[in-house]
Parts: structure tokens; sequence; C-alpha cells
């Protein structure tokens, strides 16, 4: 009688620690979220968190490369602000081919098409 009540402890215990969440996924899925809303500041703060708190998981690897990522896509930005259209339609072209799996690979591509709108640099 106690080993079976041992045993539905244990079961219990092995249940609910099976049910939390894990937390690198928790701050990756944070962090594409943020990226996927334009919150990039935000986002690369949660991925670079992720990124130096747990180096033994899968997570990390994603992580950095999302945060590679939005670097890319914050220099297409500063081009288009500093006045270098065709310097950024190239770097969001790099985004949506290097990282096609972001969320800013679409986000890439929608800039491209307002840059770009007759598709004459599609070429270059």
């Amino acid at each position: 009688m106690k080993t079976l009540g041992i045993s539905i402890l244990l079961s219990a215990a092995i249940l609910a620690f099976a049910q939390q969440p894990d937390p690198a996924k928790t701050l990756f899925d944070v962090g594409v979220g943020d990226e996927a809303s334009g919150r990039l500041d935000r986002a690369k703060l949660t991925l670079l968190t992720l990124a130096s708190t747990y180096d033994d998981t899968p997570f990390t690897t994603k992580a950095k490369v999302e945060i590679g990522a939005i670097y890319v896509f914050e220099e297409a930005q500063a081009q288009m602000r500093s006045g270098q259209p065709l310097a950024a339609y190239r770097t969001f072209r790099t985004v949506t081919r290097a990282y096609p799996e972001s969320p800013l690979a679409k986000l890439a591509s929608d800039e491209m098409g307002r840059l770009d709108p007759d598709g004459k640099w599609k070429l270059r």
C-alpha cells in the first residue's frame, strides 16, 4: 500500500514537471512575436537573453539566427532613412533570401514592394 502511494505521488510529480513550459521556448516565442510585430529592440533583447541564458537548447541557435535577421533588417531601414532606396532594397532582399523562415522575411518583402512597385529592381 505504501509503495502504491509513493508510485502515485511520483507519477503526479512527473506529470506536473512535464507540463511546465520550456523557458527557452517561451523566450523564443515572445521574441519572434515581437519581431513579427515590428518591436525589434524588444525582440533583440529577449532573444539575446535567451542566447546568453540557455546555451544547451536548440532555441539558442534559432535565437542567434533571428538576431542576425534583425540586424540586417535594421541596416536596410537605416539605408532607407539615409536616402539609399536601392541599397535598402538589396538589403531587404538579403533578409528574404538569408532568413526565409524569419518573420522579418515577410516584412522585408513588403518593404521591397513599396520601394520598387514596378519591379524594375528585381533583376539587379
